[in-house]
């Protein structure tokens, strides 16, 4: 009886993994490995080529920047995927709507661009050359847009090989910008080789995997009604975004506001490098599921069974990769980075812990939500956890110096689990009952 069940057990995961591989997992996840390596060595060697001081210099005008960058694009690349993917199965013409969010979200970078700008010319910033580089940044929200616009090309079409080849050529790019950057001219030379490499990025997008970039903006124009459709989706994403972004800036921002030395800032932000990187493991699974979530919206019996089968594998496998790093801490940290950045171990360990609920529970619930259109939720979750956030991180630096910063994630990171978890089940479980 017992042997049965096991090889049945057995033989019902051994066809899982062929099917999740024959509809591209495989591609999208071995891209998002190779990407995730390719970033590891591009920060392995800067911080590096850097002094200590300089990175934390860079490290803070990069936190500025992506306060900024969380309203990237007004919010349009996510609304449009989402978009794009539902009229994929009623209509072919979803080229309307990604040349509509490509305009939209286009101009507002420009806008975006421009507050970066006034923000390095006549903001008072607590570390002495902040200023200077954070003027550089002014390009990369419009680039760093226009080429995830071809991303959400491809994942709605499904061209998972184009999609991943894509994205490993723009990750080796910049790989190479960001080192040669670095020797040549600093931490100045990395912004301006990195905003190269992504220029160089959308060019082959268009030259070599054909994206239609003629035909798109050749479609015809959406009718106001969509528009106010796609605007209503984008706020609601933006928002979703920028909250769930927010996690992850206030820390460094307030370590260097309030200890005001940019070592400590170095230290933290090299903590922060290996949990936050390893959040590609989600991610990837995360484009894999979200068009086939996304189309059987209103199947709730079907998003309920997959979604627990997620949850079951995935936190088997989240929980091995935390207790490694927890245990072999000060290894990895004297390997990696260098015996300077020793003094990151604790803060490291309890970043560590924080993965295993962000990756297994928040990232994944989160995105589902999404994909039946219960954005609300994860807005008014993101106000409560970034206001919560910002009040932890206040009095627990003060309290503990950077390790502060990295208890107040870890707390909110399992409240915001339970919660999402809890509201989604009970979600499902209500629709099927009415």
């Amino acid at each position: 009886m017992g042997e049965n069940v096991l090889k049945k057990n057995t033989e019902k995961t051994r066809m899982l993994i062929k099917k999740v591989i024959s509809t591209g997992f495989g591609h999208i996840f071995g891209a998002n490995v190779i990407n995730q390596v390719i970033a590891f060595v591009s920060n392995f060697i800067v911080i590096r080529v850097l002094s200590k001081s300089d990175y934390g210099i860079y490290s803070y005008a990069f936190n500025i920047y992506s306060f900024l960058a969380m309203a990237n694009g007004f919010g349009m690349e996510p609304a449009c995927l989402q978009v794009c993917s539902e009229k994929m199965q009623t209509e072919k013409n979803a080229d309307r709507y990604l040349k509509f969010g490509m305009l939209a979200g286009s101009g507002f970078n420009v806008f975006l661009g421009m507050l970066i700008v006034l923000g390095a010319l006549y903001l008072p910033l607590p570390l002495e050359g902040v200023n200077d580089i954070l003027i550089l940044f002014a390009a990369l929200p419009l680039l760093y847009t226009f080429f995830n616009f071809i991303q959400t090309y491809f994942r709605y079409n499904m061209m998972n090989v184009e999609f991943s080849k894509c994205s490993v050529i723009n990750t080796a790019l910049i790989l190479v910008a960001s080192v040669a950057g670095a020797y040549l001219l600093q931490a100045s030379g990395m912004i301006l080789f990195r905003e190269l490499a992504y220029v160089l990025s959308i060019l082959c997008a268009i030259w070599i995997y054909r994206f239609p970039i003629k035909r798109i903006f050749r479609a015809a124009a959406i009718t106001l009604e969509e528009k106010k459709d796609i605007l209503k989706l984008s706020v609601i994403s933006m928002l979703n975004t920028a909250t769930g972004q927010l996690y992850y800036l206030v820390d460094v921002f307030l370590v260097g506001w309030i200890i005001t030395d940019e070592t400590i800032v170095a230290s933290y932000k090299t903590a922060t490098i290996i949990p936050n990187a390893l959040l590609f493991i989600p991610a990837a699974l995360v484009v894999y599921i979200y068009p086939f979530f996304s189309q059987r919206q209103g199947d709730k019996q079907w998003v309920k069974q997959k979604y627990f089968l997620l949850l079951k594998y995935f936190s088997i496998v989240n929980a091995l990769i935390s207790a490694c790093l927890i245990v072999f801490a000060p290894v990895i940290i004297k390997i990696v980075f260098g015996s300077q950045y020793l003094d990151a171990v604790p803060a490291f360990r309890i970043l560590s812990l924080s993965y295993f609920f962000t990756a297994t529970f928040r990232k994944i619930t989160g995105n589902l939500l999404v994909t039946q259109r219960k954005l609300q939720f994860n807005v008014w979750l993101g106000l409560g956890e970034s206001v919560l956030n910002i009040i932890s991180n206040w009095v627990l630096i003060h309290l503990m110096g950077a390790v502060g910063a990295a208890v107040t994630t870890l707390i909110i990171c399992i409240i915001t689990s339970a919660i999402s978890v809890a509201y989604f089940v009970r979600y499902l479980n209500k629709e099927e009952t009415e």
